[in-house]
C-alpha cells in the first residue's frame, strides 16, 4: 500500500491505496514519465481501510545520503534534484546531517574569537 498524508489547518489526515491488477499492468508497460501520463486511469488503485499502530510494518525509502530535512538548509531543494534511495529508518527532523550551516556558525564563532559570551562588566 501507499500511504498518503495532507496537512490541512489543525489536522493531518493520512489514507491508503492499494494497486489493483490493472494498475499494476499498466505500470510495468508505462514507459512515460511526463505528468499526465497517456492512459493512467482513477481505477489503477483503489483505497484501502488503514490501521495506526504503534509499529508501523513496512519500510522507508529514504535518500542515500541520509539527508531529507531541507528546512534548515536555505533554498537547496528543487524538483529537478537527481538522488539515489535506499531501504532504511530516516534519521531524525533535527539530526545534525541536516543543519550543517548551524554548525558551521559555530566553528566560525570560535576561529574569530567570538567565542566568550557578551555580558557587560557592570564593576569596571
Amino acid at each position: 500500500p501507499i500511504v498518503t498524508c495532507s496537512f490541512t489547518p489543525g489536522s493531518c489526515s493520512l489514507t491508503a491505496y492499494k494497486l489493483t491488477p490493472s494498475g499494476f499492468e499498466w505500470g510495468k508497460a508505462n514507459r512515460d514519465a511526463g505528468a499526465n501520463p497517456q492512459g493512467y486511469a482513477p481505477t489503477h488503485y483503489e483505497k484501502v481501510q488503514m490501521l495506526l499502530s504503534d509499529r508501523f510494518l513496512g519500510f522507508f525509502m529514504t535518500p542515500e545520503d541520509d539527508v531529507w530535512n531541507y528546512n534548515f538548509m536555505g533554498v537547496q531543494h528543487s524538483k529537478s534534484m537527481k538522488y539515489d534511495l535506499k531501504l532504511a529508518n530516516p534519521v531524525p527532523f533535527y539530526d545534525e546531517i541536516h543543519r550543517p550551516y548551524h554548525f558551521l556558525n559555530f566553528t566560525n564563532m570560535d576561529a574569530m574569537g567570538m567565542d566568550e559570551a557578551d555580558v557587560e562588566d557592570h564593576y569596571s
